[in-house]
């Protein structure tokens, strides 16, 4: 049965710590202590070659990399004195090849423990060196070892047990290096499981809230809609028959019911869209055409800001394999939003260009022109931008979100380029025909 040791055994024994970080060597001070060591510390090899003279440690732990004297010199000066050759040294380090190793021996190390270290680990290294030495005091022999590494040649003077017991720290500390591996590895597993499950739990969460908001919006769009219809109704019959603050109302009442309407229909479309539902009914499709439908229902709102929209189409387009009416939402959500947010009398530009495999549309405004570092808000649903409409329209904040996604369905790509007081252009690129796959949905 293997000796088992407890921390009596060597209680009041005498270590010397030599380490130049003082924050290191308290912890380690505090660590030795509280396992029944006598301990002394020293900041640098040459303080410990003094300490070692007022007395003689029964073990050394000593760091590597310090000033004046490092731990490798430490290790020579010992091993060279007859009074001092014997006391057993750890160097605290961080190890990493055979030739570390090789390095530790040729200076006369005999054990070693990486950097950073589990505090019982180091304690158990403590232990062993220690009941080491009880047993090899009697006998005690030296040989020269010449060894060829790595194409250069070593030589140098050590006991068999000195190999051994650095050879086996070596060991001793890759099992332990491997141990601890293992353990972050089934912590990393641990979290991997844990983050699948968040996932699931976050992903159920979010279809019930896009279940929630087609659920709401549906039932809103019905008497939003009745809403808007009796106050255009009104405004038509009642036309000279109602004094202007009654007309002011019914005009907030039509206007704020558009809005209302347009925002409960953009929410189904974001619900729709973000669970995965948004079907596209492809078709060969005259884009110039959708265009120019375009720009004539939107001539209205640009007239009432003396906007003019002026349009560029070539006249050899061929036809694209789109989705008419998502295509259409797209135009009119970029020209609307050109026209809200231009100057009175400027102009909008709406170009049809054919690029390589694609269409390019690009819509250009003369406003106030989108801050850098606000562009990447654009396209994120509810996300705001410090640019507002020049006429004091209201804006969802999901049209452009929308846009987007319409658009990447189409296997295409949508950016803007733009700076302050410059305007604005939106581009959107469009293949002229789409992937075949089993269901036109993204």
């Amino acid at each position: 049965m293997p000796e088992q040791i407890d921390d009596k055994k060597f209680a009041g024994t005498d270590i010397l710590i030599v380490e130049d970080s003082r924050t290191q060597a308290i912890g380690l001070k505090f660590l030795l202590k509280e396992h029944g060591f006598s301990v002394r510390v020293a900041y640098d090899g040459l303080q410990a070659l003094e300490a070692v003279k007022v007395q003689e440690p029964a073990l050394i732990v000593s760091d590597i990399v310090m000033p004046n004297m490092d731990g490798y010199e430490l290790c020579r000066n010992l091993r060279s004195n007859p009074e001092t050759k014997h006391i057993p040294i750890i160097l605290l380090t961080a190890l990493s090849e055979l030739t570390d190793v090789i390095k530790a021996l040729e200076n006369g190390a005999d054990n070693f423990v990486t950097k950073p270290y589990k505090p019982d680990f180091l304690i158990s290294r403590v232990h062993h060196i220690l009941m080491n030495r009880e047993l090899r005091r009697s006998r005690r022999s030296e040989k020269i070892i010449e060894i060829f590494f790595n194409n250069q040649r070593y030589s140098f003077s050590a006991m068999p047990d000195q190999v051994i017991d650095l050879l086996l720290s070596t060991f001793e500390n890759a099992v332990q290096k491997n141990k601890e591996l293992q353990e972050v590895n089934q912590k990393l597993l641990e979290a991997q499981r844990e983050l699948r499950e968040k996932n699931k739990e976050l992903e159920k969460v979010n279809a019930q809230k896009d279940r929630f908001l087609g659920m709401a919006a549906h039932d809103l769009r019905n008497p939003l809609g009745h809403i808007s219809t009796v106050a255009d109704i009104l405004l038509e019959d009642l036309d000279g028959k109602i004094t202007p603050q009654q007309r002011e109302l019914l005009e907030i009442t039509r206007s704020s019911s558009h809005f209302m309407l347009d925002l409960v229909n953009d929410l189904l479309d974001i619900a729709k869209i973000e669970s995965g539902k948004l079907n596209l009914n492809l078709q060969e499709t005259d884009l110039a055409a959708l265009v120019s439908r375009n720009v004539a229902q939107n001539t209205a709102l640009a007239d009432k800001k003396q906007i003019h929209l002026e349009v560029e189409v070539p006249d050899d387009l061929p036809p694209l394999t789109v989705d008419p009416g998502k295509i259409e939402q797209v135009l009119n959500n970029l020209i609307s939003n050109a026209i809200k947010y231009s100057y009175p009398d400027t102009t909008v530009k709406i170009q049809l260009a054919r690029q390589n495999d694609g269409v390019l549309l690009s819509v250009a405004d003369a406003g106030q022109g989108i801050p850098v570092d606000e562009q990447d808000k654009l396209f994120q649903p509810f996300e705001r931008t410090s640019v507002t409409t020049t006429g004091g329209e209201k804006s969802t904040g999901l049209g452009l979100a929308i846009v987007k996604r319409i658009v990447e369905g189409h296997h295409g790509k949508i950016w803007v380029e733009s700076s302050p007081g410059k305007g604005s252009t939106f581009y959107v690129l469009l293949p002229m025909t789409q992937p075949q796959a089993e269901e036109n949905r993204v």
